[in-house]
């Protein structure tokens, strides 16, 4: 009995050890803080990139979710009374692996998005738009 408690013992101090010893790399970053109405994620293996978006306050976070020496990008359009969608900005978490930028109404101008209409929201890698890139809508009414 005693040895099956050893044996038990030390197979949870050594798979402790090897989660301990873990490369950064591996784990994926935490959301930024706050509670998200959408989230969606690049469209590659890996999901490199996710976007983050919380309509009251029209906050949008871009992070890089993956060791993968891509800079994820996403634009941000609203629709217009012509019934197109406009560009109103583009975001890019370009400071590597874990690293998060963020807009919101509270930056002003073009980050105050429109209530009551759709946004889109594009997400891709790299520094071209065709690469690994997904679209996303909403409507902001919040």
């Amino acid at each position: 009995m005693r040895t099956r408690i050893a044996a038990l013992a030390a197979a949870v101090l050594l798979a402790g050890g090897v989660l301990a010893t873990a490369s950064p790399a591996s784990a994926a970053p935490a959301p930024p803080q706050g509670s998200w109405d959408h989230t969606w994620t690049t469209s590659d293996a890996a999901h490199g990139g996710t976007v983050y978006v919380e309509e009251h306050g029209d906050t949008v976070s871009l992070c890089d979710t993956a060791a993968d020496g891509y800079a994820p990008r996403a634009e941000v359009f609203s629709e217009g009374t012509d019934g197109l969608y406009h560009a109103r900005y583009i975001i890019t978490a370009s400071g590597g692996f874990a690293s998060c930028t963020g807009y919101s109404a509270s930056n002003g101008g073009v980050y105050d998005l429109p209530e009551g209409v759709e946004i889109l929201v594009e997400i891709w890698l790299g520094p071209d738009a065709g690469h690994d890139g997904t679209s996303h809508y909403f409507l902001n009414d919040h």
